[in-house]
């Protein structure tokens, strides 16, 4: 990688531009060795790791559109240049499509919505994948948690008897305590009591108590055991899933469904689950607070954003608002 990539940058005249291409090409090489389990090869690229890098970029690292489109503008002059090389047919960030620059509300989904992908859980029947799902969506729907965020929680992270959880390496390396809604707190206990820690919560102190909460299955092994450890690839398979499942169940309901209207909802709610991220439920639950009394600084806290004008895009009608408002400006 190193050598193609060097061969490139030397092609640059101006040091500024080799430096912000290197660096651009750098960080999307650690994702893709992140994603892809293998060094980074160039010469293999394709379209779908271009879009993954950017729905990455803009739903998990939260990263402006300016910034995104920076890096595409990058990888397309790369995929040019590999191409005019003969080491690709095709560029492959040649259909890739800039992200626009004005404000837009961030996707997410109605509260029946979020409902049906908690149902969606029990679905599942192996009981250990089970609760472990329902304590992953405990995390990010219920408290809002990025992925590697939940991820990176721990066993000692946990205070169920205070209802809370502590991020300790949220973006930017920012610590913060989430609350929990009783509901996630009745997931998590259900899933530490049976599954996780089925013989009591390790020692105060020991190795142990700084394992992962998640645990995944270890398909190496015979009988695939539970272990300790999530990736966010994984996270974003399992709720992929979910949504899939509750999507399946809102169109059988909108079938049997008599009333047009709600038939019609049912099925625009199965839409958007199909677009459906991990970060949809973070945004949902932004929402939510907003909705129901929460001032921004209270979901700027809970989200752990930075800046309150980040917080503030959630202020900004989304599809669900403008349709609603449609609906009550009828003739």
């Amino acid at each position: 990688m190193e050598a193609i990539v060097d061969r490139y940058l030397a092609t640059l005249r101006e040091p500024a531009s080799q430096r912000a291409a290197r660096a651009d090409l750098t960080t999307f090489a650690r994702w893709w060795e992140q994603e892809r389990g293998r060094v980074f090869d160039p010469t293999q690229l394709l379209a779908k790791d271009i879009t993954a890098w950017v729905r990455h970029r803009q739903d998990v690292e939260e990263r402006k559109p300016s910034t995104i489109n920076r890096g595409l503008s990058t990888l397309r002059r790369f995929g040019d240049w590999l191409v005019a090389e003969h080491l690709l047919s095709e560029s492959p960030a040649k259909g890739v499509r800039d992200l626009p620059l004005e404000e837009h509300s961030p996707r997410s989904l109605p509260d029946d919505a979020v409902d049906a992908v908690l149902r969606a859980v029990q679905g599942e029947e192996e009981k250990a994948l089970r609760l472990r799902d329902g304590a992953l969506l405990a995390l990010l729907a219920y408290a809002g948690l990025r992925s590697q965020e939940a991820c990176d929680v721990q066993l000692r992270d946990l205070d169920l008897d205070g209802s809370s959880v502590v991020v300790r390496r949220g973006k930017g390396r920012k610590a913060r305590r989430v609350p929990l809604h009783s509901d996630a707190v009745a997931l998590l206990r259900r899933y530490l009591h049976e599954v996780r820690c089925p013989s009591g919560m390790p020692a105060t102190g020991t190795d142990v108590e700084r394992e992962p909460l998640l645990m995944a299955q270890d398909r190496t092994k015979d009988g695939h055991p539970m272990v300790p450890g999530m990736s966010t690839r994984l996270v974003r398979h399992r709720v992929a899933l979910l949504c899939e499942r509750a999507a399946e169940q809102l169109r059988s309901a909108a079938n049997k469904e008599p009333r047009l209207e709600r038939a019609g909802q049912l099925l625009q709610m199965a839409a958007q689950l199909d677009a459906a991220s991990p970060h949809s439920l973070r945004h949902s639950l932004a929402r939510r607070m907003l909705r129901r009394g929460a001032d921004l600084s209270e979901v700027q806290r809970v989200l752990g954003h930075s800046r309150l004008s980040t917080t503030g895009i959630y202020t900004v009608p989304d599809e669900d608002d403008l349709r609603n408002a449609i609906d009550r400006a009828g003739i």
